[in-house]
């Protein structure tokens, strides 16, 4: 299937941009500027709040976003959101549409985490600084709005490989978790399907972006193996939490994010998983030009509130 229409012009606006031979400063100003470009307006919300508590190495940023329909006398169910960006860009400001659109979709308090970014701070960093955010979550629920009983992990690209590994992270040491979004997630370094073929090239993410975030981001070819950085070669996938994965047919990501859909499903745990066909990585993060990218934010937030409002 073709690209479809819409996307080809949020695809020309990535045009000419080769970030594999940028420096990772001038990786993460590109970024900055093109998302703003191909993203939607800001919704409003109730209230944002920026925050710096010290983590495991040094402040983590966190930005807290407030529903709307946040009430003033209970607490809100929370997700703590990990950016993608190969482990390498990428900030609060390049998923800020996505966090409030889906705060208010999901009636949740969004957490946004600036974790550790590579090649100065390799792995485990950004994998430390992710379990590490959705404890402090769970312990300083109060401070925030959120119920510590209600918490999900969702992430993008790189964001959804931080999800899925803290999610198998946590199922053992805690704190439960509701749900897990992953928005097409990386979750195997190994690069052998039939989608990093078909597209090798792109639109938007290409093999040789993908070998140049892994290069910056592992300092051990062996980690490649490893299930806290490939996390569909994780060999128990059972009690993991209900998970919400998005696919895109023209993303070299594609077959891995249905595999890890299929190995999840296998384990018995509740998935819902949808593959948008005539669409690139990240399309969820082009509203600007794209109607799809409102859909998968929906399907995303619905996955969310039949996590955290089983009763409705």
């Amino acid at each position: 299937m073709e690209l479809h229409p819409q996307i080809r012009k949020a695809v020309a606006m990535m045009a000419g941009v080769s970030f594999p031979d940028l420096s990772p400063g001038e990786a993460r100003a590109t970024l900055r500027e093109r998302v703003a470009l191909l993203n939607q307006a800001p919704v409003p919300l109730r209230r944002v709040m920026d925050l710096y508590p010290a983590g495991p190495g040094g402040p983590v940023p966190l930005r807290i976003y407030v529903p709307v329909t946040a009430p003033d006398d209970q607490p809100l169910p929370v997700v703590v959101y990990f950016h993608g960006g190969g482990w390498t860009i990428g900030s609060h400001d390049t998923v800020e549409p996505q966090c409030r659109y889906m705060a208010n979709a999901a009636r949740a308090i969004f957490v946004s985490v600036e974790y550790r970014l590579a090649p100065e701070h390799k792995f485990p960093a950004a994998f430390d600084d992710c379990q590490w955010a959705v404890r402090w979550v769970h312990e300083h629920a109060d401070e925030i709005g959120a119920d510590p009983t209600r918490i999900a992990v969702a992430g993008d690209s790189a964001g959804g490989n931080l999800t899925a590994v803290t999610a198998q992270q946590l199922r053992d040491s805690g704190p439960p978790l509701a749900a897990q979004v992953l928005i097409c997630p990386i979750t195997n370094l190994i690069f052998d399907t039939p989608s990093y073929v078909e597209n090798a090239d792109g639109p938007i993410l290409t093999r040789r972006m993908q070998e140049r975030w892994v290069e910056n981001y592992l300092d051990d070819e062996a980690l490649r193996h490893d299930p806290r950085v490939s996390p569909l070669q994780a060999n128990d996938f059972t009690g993991l939490p209900p998970a919400t994965v998005i696919t895109a047919s023209h993303d070299p990501l594609r077959d891995e994010g249905i595999a890890y859909a299929e190995r999840l499903a296998a384990a018995n745990v509740p998935v819902r998983h949808r593959n948008w066909e005539g669409y690139p990585h990240l399309f969820p993060s082009m509203g600007g030009y794209v109607d799809a990218a409102f859909e998968a934010l929906d399907f995303a937030a619905e996955g969310l509130r039949a996590a955290f409002y089983p009763q409705e």
